[in-house]
C-alpha cells in the first residue's frame, strides 16, 4: 500500500477535494470572459471574508509577497514605523520595512509572549509613527494577539494598522472594518485551505492615501486596483490557483465564519487537552484565541526534530520544528483550514506512540480521550 501523508504543519494546509478539482481544470485565458466570472467571484468572496467593503488585492504571490506589497506601498525611506515583533514573523516584518529604508523602530517581545496594546499606546507617544506592524497570529510561538486594541491604540495616535494575517484570517475573528484594521495581509495556503501560491491584501481608503514613494512595479496597489476594478488582473495571475481559491471561499461560507471560528476554537482546546493529557508542557499560551497551532515543549532530553523525524518516517505525518531560537525545544500542532477532531486525535495518537518510542514517560491513550472530551463537552463562549 502507498504511504498515506499527513500534513499537519502551520502552513501549508490540506486541501480539500473540491478545491484540487478545480486546479485540473482546463486553463482558460486569464482575460477571456471564461474566467472573468471566476475571478469577479473570488475577489467578492474575500472581501466577505476579509470584513471589508474595501477592495482585497489579489497577487499571484505568497503571503511575503503580498505583505511587501504593504511595505513597498506605505513606507518611504526615512519615514517612523513601529514593528511589534513577539516571534519570527515579526522579525521578518522588521526586517522587510527596514529594507525599504523606513526607520523601524521594534516593540519586541519574548518569543511566546503576548503582544500588550498599552505597550503599542506608550512607545507612540514616545515616537510617533506612520504605521503600527503587528502579527496577528505568529505561527512560530502559537500566540494570536488582540490586534483589535493595538489598532485602536495605532488610531489614538494617528498611525496606520497593518496586520498580518496570513494564518489567521478564515481561523480566528479579524473584523478589518469594524476594527479600524487599514491593511490586512493574508495567504492562500493556511485557513483558507487552498495550495501556496496567491496573496491578497485589504486595503482601506486611508492606506490607500498614504502611499509613500518607494519603487514599485508588480505589487504596486494603484495598478493593481484599477486593473481589478474592471475585473481584470495587471499581470497574469495564476488562474488554476484563483479557481481553486474560489472553490475553498465558496466552501468556508458555505459553513459560515462564525461556525468555522467556533470549529477551530474546539479544535485548539482539542489539541492543548491531549499535550497537557500527556504530561507536556505547552509553550502557546492555554486560551481559545490561541485556535490557529499549539506549540508544545520538547520533554527534556529529547530534540523536537527527533519528534518530527520520527513522525514523518513513521506515519508520513508532517508537523513543525520550532523555528530561529526555538529550533530543537518546541515542536508545532497545526489546526487551521480543513480540519477536523478525528484530524486531531490521529495526530495526538502518533505523538504519543512517538514520544514513548523515544524515551518520555507518556501514558498510552490518555491524550485522545482528553482531546475528545475537551471537543465535545466544552461550549464556545
Amino acid at each position: 500500500m502507498p504511504e498515506k501523508k499527513y500534513l499537519f504543519t502551520p502552513g501549508p494546509t490540506p486541501v480539500p477535494p473540491q478545491v484540487l478539482a478545480a486546479l485540473a481544470e482546463p486553463v482558460v485565458h486569464h482575460r477571456s470572459p471564461d474566467f472573468r466570472p471566476t475571478y469577479e467571484r473570488c475577489l467578492e468572496r474575500l472581501r466577505t471574508v476579509c470584513r471589508t467593503q474595501n477592495d482585497v488585492l489579489l497577487f499571484t504571490a505568497s503571503g511575503t509577497g503580498a505583505f511587501e506589497s504593504a511595505v513597498a506601498n506605505l513606507v518611504s525611506p526615512g519615514e517612523e514605523h513601529l514593528v511589534v515583533s513577539a516571534g519570527s514573523f515579526g522579525e521578518r516584518w522588521a526586517a522587510m520595512v527596514g529594507g525599504f529604508g523606513g526607520r523601524v523602530d521594534p516593540l519586541r517581545y519574548a518569543w511566546g509572549e503576548t503582544p500588550d496594546a498599552a505597550d503599542v499606546r506608550a512607545r507612540l507617544l514616545e515616537r510617533p509613527a506612520k504605521a503600527v506592524w503587528v502579527v496577528h497570529s505568529e505561527t512560530s510561538t502559537g500566540v494570536v494577539a488582540d490586534v483589535q486594541a493595538i489598532a485602536a491604540a495605532a488610531k489614538e495616535a494617528g498611525a496606520l494598522a497593518v496586520v498580518d494575517a496570513v494564518s489567521s484570517l478564515g481561523a480566528v475573528p479579524c473584523e478589518t472594518d469594524a476594527w479600524g484594521l487599514d491593511v490586512v495581509v493574508s495567504g492562500s495556503q493556511k485557513a483558507l485551505m487552498s495550495p501556496p501560491g496567491l496573496g491578497t491584501c485589504a486595503v482601506s481608503e486611508a492606506a490607500f492615501a498614504a502611499r509613500g514613494d518607494s519603487p514599485r512595479f508588480y505589487f504596486d496597489w494603484e495598478r493593481t486596483r484599477a486593473a481589478q476594478a474592471k475585473l481584470d488582473a495587471p499581470f497574469t495571475p495564476s488562474v488554476p490557483l484563483v479557481a481553486a481559491l474560489d472553490v475553498a471561499l465558496g466552501l468556508l461560507l458555505e459553513e459560515g465564519l462564525d461556525a468555522a471560528f467556533e470549529r477551530h476554537v474546539r479544535l485548539g482546546r482539542a489539541a492543548r487537552a491531549g499535550a497537557k493529557a500527556m504530561g507536556l508542557e505547552l509553550f502557546s499560551p492555554d486560551e481559545d484565541r490561541s485556535a490557529v497551532v499549539t506549540a508544545i515543549r520538547a520533554p527534556e532530553g529529547i530534540g523536537s526534530g527527533e519528534i518530527v523525524k520520527a513522525l514523518r518516517d513513521r506515519f508520513g505525518m508532517t508537523i513543525a520544528n520550532g523555528q530561529g531560537e526555538l529550533q530543537g525545544k518546541i515542536f508545532r500542532l497545526g489546526h487551521i483550514g480543513w480540519f477536523d477532531v478525528f484530524d486531531i486525535v490521529t495526530m495526538l495518537a502518533a505523538v504519543e506512540i512517538v514520544l514513548a518510542d523515544l524515551g518520555a514517560d507518556i501514558e498510552r491513550g490518555v491524550a485522545v480521550t482528553a482531546a475528545l472530551e475537551a471537543f465535545e463537552h466544552t461550549a464556545v463562549a
